[in-house]
């Protein structure tokens, strides 16, 4: 199977002419941001960056400008982490289903992260979560490395609006504790969702509002390389918040939208930790001191975001927990990621989110490509992850096994309880609304 998308070329030819174009006087800002979008389709709209025109430090680099190769898609089904057994007790079983479990990112990117635009698996994959004890998913149907077009966007969301509409006594969208409280007692899986990147809003602040109400719970600040937001956690530069950057914070404070730090650099993460009057989260992001990797996050990230009264959750790939690029992530693994924070911040502080893709085929087969390296721009290293399959465990698959390592180390069953939703629950009850 191949994949090529001449939309993606027709964005990237226009890049120049939007570097280049400045308001005519007398144009107002949202007239401004039509004219870009209009000139230059998703990739002309992240250029927009408010009411003053951009500098050089301020022009998204790498991904913005590389279009869609044509690459094969291969099979990936049968890596052995997807088939892996994670022992676990009954007593761990219990926990998992006795306390909020959540899951801060279940990275399901429409069409290309399930095996066909049906998602035949979809309903498997959710009925997976829930019988393990998951109350809530944190979907994400589209980032901005893809397609971040508006259409693009709307359209994913529009998939997964309808899969929950067909069985209403399944699914049910949160966007506040009360709404979670409610789909547990309904014996429902909550669902909300969230965009990796911040292109959705076309750099117009007032559209944070109206994704929020869409069922958004964050959008993380930048995906690897700079934006109209700041750095990304791939650029050297190590860039701060930009002026855009600050009023988008603002305007996350005012609906209730959580500001997100994974995949954001570290200077641009701290001032957005610094700018937000509400908890900051790192929603999928290991710790830095224990996997020295780009995708990690530093020590200063860490104590800011619990400093905030916010959460840091691990994710579950692998190779960015563990850099010997494993076939199978270990319990071991993860756990020194958790108690490392817990011991750096406190538990309070700790939680789970897992950046498991349903099906890997697309991303593993993508990221080995110049496009991937553009995207990961990591010498090579995440291509040979992607030969792998990207092994990442399933949530289901794991997190009752992590709670025996948890409690073989002498963490209570409370501690367990806030790792696995208990303190993203407390987050969102003071940030949604």
């Amino acid at each position: 199977m191949t994949r090529n998308d001449p939309n993606r070329a027709a964005e990237a030819a226009a890049l120049q002419d939007v570097v280049d174009f400045a308001a005519p006087a007398g144009t107002t800002r949202r007239e401004f941001i039509e004219a870009f979008t209009a000139m230059g389709g998703a990739a002309a709209a992240a250029m927009a960056l408010g009411p003053s025109k951009a500098s050089a430090a301020d022009i998204p680099a790498t991904n913005a400008s590389v279009s869609m190769p044509e690459f094969e898609i291969k099979d990936y089904s049968d890596i052995p982490q997807r088939s892996h057994v994670y022992p676990a007790s009954s007593e761990a079983e219990a926990i998992v289903q006795s306390s909020k479990t959540m899951d801060t990112l279940f990275s399901a990117i429409w069409p290309d992260q399930w095996s066909g635009p049906e998602a035949p698996e979809f309903a498997d994959e959710m009925a997976r979560c829930k019988a393990a004890g998951f109350k809530v998913l944190a979907i994400c149907p589209s980032a901005d490395s893809l397609d971040a077009s508006i259409r693009g966007v709307a359209g994913a969301l529009i998939f997964y609006l309808n899969k929950i509409a067909e069985r209403p006594d399944l699914y049910k969208i949160v966007r506040n504790a009360s709404d979670i409280d409610a789909a547990i007692q309904e014996d429902k899986l909550g669902i909300y969702f969230t965009h990796q990147g911040t292109a959705l809003f076309e750099n117009d602040v007032d559209m944070v509002g109206l994704w929020r109400q869409l069922g958004y719970g964050y959008c993380l600040l930048a995906y690897n390389q700079r934006n109209s937001v700041g750095d990304g956690c791939f650029e050297t530069a190590n860039g701060g918040l930009t002026a855009y950057g600050k009023q988008l914070i603002d305007a996350y404070n005012r609906h209730g939208m959580l500001v997100d730090v994974s995949h954001t650099g570290e200077q641009t993460s701290l001032d957005a930790i610094e700018r937000s009057s509400q908890p900051v989260i790192s929603s999928h992001s290991g710790a830095l001191a224990i996997a020295d990797y780009q995708r990690s996050i530093s020590d200063a990230v860490i104590k800011a975001v619990a400093e905030s009264g916010g959460v840091c959750s691990l994710n579950l790939v692998g190779a960015f927990l563990d850099k010997s690029n494993p076939d199978i992530l270990t319990t071991d693994a993860v756990f020194r990621h958790i108690d490392y924070m817990a011991e750096l911040v406190g538990i309070d502080y700790v939680g789970f989110g897992s950046d498991y893709i349903p099906n890997i085929n697309f991303t593993a087969s993508l990221i080995q490509t110049p496009m991937g390296a553009a995207v990961f721009p990591d010498g090579g290293y995440s291509a040979e992850m992607g030969a792998k399959g990207v092994p990442t465990p399933a949530p289901y698959q794991i997190a009752a096994a992590l709670v025996d390592k948890m409690l073989e180390h002498g963490y209570s069953d409370e501690d367990c309880g806030k790792f696995l939703g208990g303190n993203m629950y407390r987050v969102i009850g003071e940030v949604w609304r």
